[in-house]
């Protein structure tokens, strides 16, 4: 179904609508009111929107000049939902094509940088899951150094990644100078912290999944508080809600993957 042709037939006679053309009109509408419901669902606000317009005066005309404006006014009422309607699907078309082509902006690149912090256990099962996903995951100290500095090695190699996935784990015992000794916790390697930062601003929150292991007394970065993130639990649900999260964001990943797997 071309939902863009659709609008457009719709749109072309509207314009020819000439005062004062009664049957014309209520043709028009029955015509839109069906295309509405094919396109947006019943329940569809424009449904409404198309009843509303009216092309008379309602306590009827003045005059001949006042019925005829009111028709102009309704036809221009109509023209502008037409246009509306077709800017919606558009733009609804666009951000399609936009999410499913967004791995190609990185040249078609695979790449998704795991940030991490000690935890072996946490950094092995996330590179596993990435991989059954047919995707490469990116692991600074895995990669050789060639002489540069650990900023530029990690500049580097996040340049090409269209995705990060932050593993937080309680690494650190840490307490705020104004606390009592007692009162520590647990936090992220400040490393972690940092390249979390790092791929907010670079990738965007939506391209950016933080996966926690949730301990009793951790702390998250308090910037960062009320994001929403993905628990490591030991029963694996936060593979399928990992991998979610990568579909969501334009890659073409197979969630039957880890079924098979």
């Amino acid at each position: 179904m071309d939902k863009s042709r659709l609008f457009t037939e719709l749109q072309h006679v509207a314009e020819n609508l000439n005062y004062p053309g009664w049957d014309n009109l209520d043709a028009l509408r029955r015509r839109g009111d069906m295309i509405i419901k094919k396109v947006f669902g019943e329940d569809s606000d424009y449904r409404q929107a198309l009843k509303e317009i009216r092309f008379s005066l309602p306590f009827g005309p003045v005059s001949g000049n006042a019925d005829r404006e009111a028709w102009q006014s309704g036809k221009a009422q109509l023209l502008n939902l037409i246009g509306t309607m077709h800017e919606d699907i558009t733009l609804g078309s666009r951000l399609e094509i936009e999410a499913t082509s967004r791995p190609e902006r990185n040249g078609g690149s695979r790449d998704v940088f795991v940030v991490h912090g000690h935890d072996e256990a946490m950094k092995e099962a996330a590179a596993r899951l990435l991989a059954r996903l047919s995707l490469h995951p990116v692991i600074l100290h895995e990669q050789p150094n060639r002489g540069r500095t650990i900023i530029e090695k990690f500049s580097d190699h996040s340049d090409n990644a269209g995705f990060a996935v932050v593993l937080l784990s309680p690494d650190d015992l840490a307490h705020s100078r104004s606390e009592s000794p007692d009162r520590v916790h647990f936090r992220a390697r400040q490393n972690v912290i940092l390249e979390l930062g790092y791929f907010l601003g670079k990738l965007g929150r939506s391209r950016v999944v933080v996966l926690c292991r949730q301990t009793e007394g951790f702390e998250m970065p308090s910037d960062y508080t009320g994001v929403l993130f993905v628990p490591f639990d030991d029963e694996d649900r936060w593979q399928l809600e990992l991998a979610r999260e990568i579909k969501a964001s334009g890659y073409n990943v197979d969630l039957n993957a880890l079924i098979d797997g």
